[in-house]
């Protein structure tokens, strides 16, 4: 396991004494609904990547009407970083439009995507800060598209049914007495949950698919793809209820030949008590603003690495454990100031 240095996300905030105001070079009169900063003769107005910049909204503060040249040298950016950085030039860039140009933004994606063939991997893994469409049907697209309030909405009562069924049927005598066995088959269904999270976001969500498979590329960008291209589109960042239950049902299946009887009910409830709160901290890995040096504080920092510069390492959401097991940890350094999103 290799140390990652962090100036790839987390620059120190130094901005250069000679560098002059974009405004004041430019005699243009500052918008307060603007955050104009100057790179290689464009500007850009990064007003709405403040509080999703993965080094926090403090780091570019000092940086307002600035030329950033220097900054961009100084502190190391990964290859996603500055095509993300291009969606928010006010005058064309010519390389991220043509790739950008793949695909045409107006009209539904997953149609498209099979097409890209052996460019299907780079475009995918360059971030964009704009919404998503898969299908021309509002029928179907709907059906893709979860606020992130369903989940618990949905999962919750799931998991009580779960509970009951093993209270009801499964427990054989005093619950009281039954409450060990009922307590270590639920955390192992959690601990399960934690694995399963980690192999299906390696081993599925990150397999490359064939350049010349269209079906298997549509499969990925459906899974897995559309996330990591549009990393911000909160409608996508929880897993759609109705194909997270029929996954559901198909591991519910297994269960009852891997877990013994009296296990089998408490154990699936871990599992979906470990799949509801991924899912939910995985939400608020890209929305939220944890405080310093606590738990959702690290593994936001280790989530923005995944996303940004480390695909193929970090893949645990919830938990780090199997990323430490399996030897795709990313570690992360003391930082002399603490973060703010």
């Amino acid at each position: 396991m290799v140390e990652k240095s962090e100036s790839r996300v987390e620059p120190k905030v130094t901005p250069h004494n000679g560098i002059t105001r974009v405004y004041q070079a430019d005699n243009v009169t500052e918008n307060p609904h603007e955050f104009i900063v100057k790179y290689k003769g464009r500007k850009y107005d990064i007003q709405n990547l403040l509080k999703k910049h993965p080094g926090g909204s403090r780091i570019m503060k000092p940086y307002k009407g600035l030329n950033v040249d220097e900054a961009m040298v100084t502190n190391s950016h990964s290859i996603a970083a500055f095509h993300l950085f291009e969606e928010f030039v006010q005058s064309n860039q010519e390389e991220y439009q043509e790739i950008e140009r793949l695909v045409d933004w107006n009209a539904p994606l997953l149609s498209q995507v099979g097409s890209l063939g052996d460019r299907y991997w780079e475009w995918v893994n360059l971030p964009v800060n704009r919404p998503i469409r898969l299908f021309a049907s509002n029928g179907l697209e709907r059906l893709t598209v979860t606020p992130w309030y369903m989940v618990p909405a949905v999962w919750i009562p799931i998991i009580f049914f779960l509970l009951y069924r093993g209270c009801s049927i499964d427990l054989k005598g005093n619950f009281v007495d039954s409450i060990p066995q009922i307590s270590f088959a639920i955390s192992w269904g959690i601990l399960l949950w934690t694995f399963l999270e980690y192999t299906l976001h390696r081993k599925l969500f990150h397999m490359k698919p064939p350049a010349d498979s269209k079906i298997f590329i549509t499969l990925h960008f459906l899974l897995h793809g559309l996330h990591h291209k549009a990393p911000f589109d909160e409608q996508r960042l929880v897993f759609p209820p109705v194909p997270a239950m029929l996954l559901a049902v198909v591991f519910y299946t297994a269960y009852e030949m891997v877990f013994p009887v009296a296990m089998m009910n408490f154990a699936a409830g871990g599992v979906a008590i470990g799949y509801l709160c991924y899912d939910m901290t995985h939400y608020y890995l890209h929305y939220g603003s944890p405080k310093a040096e606590t738990y959702m504080y690290v593994m936001k920092r280790y989530h923005n690495y995944h996303h940004f510069s480390y695909h193929d390492e970090g893949f645990g959401i919830s938990s780090r454990l199997w990323d430490y097991v399996f030897g795709t940890a990313i570690t992360l350094r003391n930082l002399k100031k603490a973060i703010e999103w």
